[in-house]
């Protein structure tokens, strides 16, 4: 008797991690265009009025603008995370993601406020005296999964 195709079970496909959500934070001042960064916070989350503005002191007295993002949905998450580009997805590879993943599953990047708003998207360099803007993704992984390893594959397949 011959087996038919589907007699056989097939394996399920692999399933592919990804991040669960993003959030980015920026500190502004009250001369800064808030209407130029939330504008350019846009364009990367690749969404609409998604920045939300509050004011508080800074240590030194003045009112600081403090703008956050937050992505909730996973495809979101990822395609900000795909919007960074390759030249900064390769400069997070060769620095190596485990000293920007901390104990909560979080990958951490700082960007160039400054290149932002021109439309250039930049890793800001360690030790650097320059506004950034700073992004936590949230890894997708469960016990038992390396979450260093699914996160650099992650982004090693957007490169």
């Amino acid at each position: 008797m011959l087996a038919l195709v589907s007699d056989y079970e097939l394996p399920p496909p692999p399933r592919i991690m990804g991040v669960l959500r993003a959030e980015w934070r920026v500190h502004a001042t009250a001369l800064d265009d808030l209407k130029l960064i939330g504008d350019s916070l846009d364009w990367l989350c690749d969404t609409k009025d998604c920045v939300v503005w509050s004011k508080d002191r800074s240590f030194h007295g003045p009112v600081m603008n403090i703008g956050s993002v937050r992505l909730n949905r996973k495809k979101m998450a990822m395609n900000c995370l795909k919007r960074l580009g390759e030249e900064v997805h390769r400069d997070l590879l060769k620095d190596g993601l485990d000293m920007r993943i901390d104990d909560e599953k979080n990958l951490h990047v700082r960007i160039s406020l400054s290149g932002l708003v021109r439309g250039e998207v930049k890793l800001s360099k360690l030790g650097a005296n320059e506004a950034s803007v700073k992004g936590t993704f949230k890894i997708e992984s469960y016990p038992g999964d390396n979450h260093l390893e699914i996160i650099t594959d992650l982004v090693r397949g957007m490169t």
